[in-house]
């Protein structure tokens, strides 16, 4: 493990984002050769600075099956594909590939994009963005499945990022 790695599951820990449930999903996201819509939904929202994670929250306390103690997947899921930052027909299963993945973090952390994300908010060009910004780094094609270890490097980064604005 590099010490780059350990910095961002401690920070994740430490900024009170995961809860003791939640950390039993980091190790499985952290095993996950393909990261999930559902996972991938979760971790962006909830470390989002803002209101989101809170409108979800508010949401699931109209369910009357809603766990005080935490938040399913399926929640911040349902709220992301609501808002348009997932593509309709995706399931909370299915692998998340980087320019789905890109999009759902731009949209989610409100990252401006260059000209032709302004113009044309989508995966395409928020991969192109998040690349250009060295958010996502290495070799990359935005096609590609995420690891769950490569999820938490690029969260780490786009934190990083979001945090210089």
């Amino acid at each position: 493990m590099n010490y780059k790695f350990l910095k961002i599951v401690f920070f994740l820990f430490a900024g009170g984002l995961l809860s003791a449930q939640t950390a039993a999903e980091l190790e499985t996201l952290l095993e996950s050769s393909a990261v999930t819509y559902g996972q991938a939904a979760m971790f962006v929202i909830a470390s989002a600075k803002g209101e989101l994670s809170g409108e979800i929250e508010a949401a699931a306390h109209d369910d009357s099956s809603y766990d005080s103690d935490a938040l399913t997947q399926k929640d911040y899921f349902d709220r992301a594909l609501a808002l348009g930052w997932i593509p309709e027909g995706a399931a909370a299963g299915d692998p998340v590939t980087l320019d789905k993945l890109s999009f759902l973090m731009m949209s989610v952390f409100e990252m401006k994009g260059g000209l032709m994300y302004a113009i044309f908010p989508g995966p395409r060009y928020a991969y192109r963005s998040m690349v250009s910004k060295n958010i996502i780094q290495g070799t990359s094609d935005p096609g590609m499945k995420v690891s769950g270890e490569r999820f938490i490097l690029i969260l780490g980064n786009a934190l990083s990022f979001t945090e210089e604005e």
